[in-house]
């Protein structure tokens, strides 16, 4: 009894061993189990579809065609393209005319017999043609291109992130016309045989062909003359766009501001009413209204300091700019007090000693008092602005490449933290 219950405990290990206790009943879950391939989702197959930006639009519905054509006739075509669909924007404007090149007359079919060639080769009409994909086994698109509209003056430029031109992604650069027809179905279905006793009976079944979408007359398309196509043989085929560039742009009413610290190894909180927005150095979109304040926490024994920043509303030059918080500078405060001390009593002293001597017909005084005033003054003036500029403050200033310089400003100011800690 024994042993055949160990025979079956070495029979159990072994098949552990090869496919894992977890392919057995009861086996347990640390054992490896066969992980089910993911499926690609909707949202990816149009990610990846999105990379191409030469999507047909044969299986655009006749109203958007429709809108395309006129829409070109005004002037450059700009979309919001995301792979799975392409929308027009009427309200955005951008230079630009296209102009007809006629080419040699060509055709081709394309052929789809699964969804991932139909997301690779028609994502445009991918989602609302799936379902036909799926029930016929087929998709053929046969096209007839009889040239192109290109378009002309174009000049790219930056495009604002909000307005009319928030959304738009891409330009159409240039567009094939001529005709075209989409089937569906027309392939084998089924099959099946039976053989009995040398007698052989065998069937197949094969779908039929269904037109789904046409434009225009393929046998038209050669007759394209040098300055237009053919009147029925005109209908978009394929655009092949260009992607826009988009503006350093915020929200309306916002500016763009870089707060940065006077010195590197220092960091300040920025405040905006009451709420920490962010630590230097840092760039951000803002209201030029809010009320800012530099706020740098001290030790124990040292008090807090605080620097407002005065309206930027204020600010006439236009465009992004950067804020400087300037701390107190114990250095230039000594200086202008001991400047200033000597050059009061040098003022002073020349005041007194002209005076005497001047008035006092004491032509040695009055030289004296000549020379000891504006050697004095010389003095008190660089002695006041020291003091003057000793304390706390916020400097404002444009800086037209602020990303640059607040990236150069936070490794420094990293680098002297580090450096700082290390010691």
């Amino acid at each position: 009894m024994l042993r055949g219950v160990g025979r079956e405990a070495l029979v159990l290990i072994g098949a552990c061993s090869t496919i894992g206790c977890g392919m057995l009943p009861g086996g347990g879950g640390g054992a490896m189990r066969a992980k089910a391939p993911e499926v690609p989702t909707e949202q990816t197959k149009c990610s990846i579809a999105a990379s191409s930006e030469n999507p047909l639009v044969t299986e655009w519905p006749a109203s958007e065609k429709a809108n395309l054509e006129a829409r070109l006739r005004q002037g450059a075509v700009a979309v919001e393209y995301s792979g799975c669909s392409m929308r027009l924007l009427p309200a955005c404007e951008i230079p630009g005319q296209y102009q007809w090149r006629r080419t040699t007359t060509a055709t081709d079919t394309l052929e789809i017999r699964d969804a991932d060639e139909l997301y690779a080769k028609l994502p445009l009409g991918a989602v609302s043609l799936e379902g036909e994909l799926a029930r016929s086994g087929r998709i053929s698109v046969q096209t007839t291109v009889a040239g192109q509209l290109e378009l002309r003056d174009f000049r790219p430029a930056p495009i604002g992130a909000f307005g009319p031109c928030g959304k738009a992604t891409h330009v159409i650069h240039s567009l094939s016309v001529g005709a075209f027809k989409m089937r569906s179905g027309g392939t084998l279905k089924a099959g099946g045989g039976v053989d009995v006793q040398g007698v052989g009976a065998s069937g197949q079944t094969q779908s039929s062909e269904t037109l789904m979408r046409e434009a225009g007359v393929a046998s038209t398309c050669a007759e394209a003359q040098e300055t237009e196509p053919n009147t029925k043989c005109r209908s978009p085929i394929q655009v092949f766009l260009r992607r826009l560039e988009k503006a350093d742009q915020g929200p309306p009413g916002t500016r763009k501001v870089g707060f940065v610290s006077g010195k590197s190894s220092e960091q300040w909180d920025v405040m905006a009413n009451g709420k920490k927005l962010c630590e230097t150095p840092c760039v951000k979109w803002v209201n030029p209204g809010m009320p800012f304040v530099f706020h740098q926490e001290k030790s124990w024994y040292e008090r807090n300091v605080q620097i407002e920043v005065p309206d930027l509303r204020d600010e006439p030059t236009p465009g992004p700019i950067e804020v400087k918080a300037v701390p107190p500078s114990t250095s230039e405060l000594a200086g202008g007090v001991v400047l200033t001390t000597f050059g009061g009593i040098g003022v002073l002293t020349g005041i007194a000693l002209g005076s005497i001597g001047c008035f006092g017909d004491n032509s040695s005084l009055c030289v004296a008092g000549a020379v000891s005033l504006p050697i004095g003054g010389l003095m008190l003036v660089p002695g006041i602005m020291l003091i003057a500029g000793s304390g706390s403050r916020a400097d404002i200033r444009p800086l037209p490449s602020i990303t640059g310089s607040l990236q150069r400003r936070s490794a420094l100011a990293q680098g002297a933290r580090l450096s700082h800690s290390f010691w």
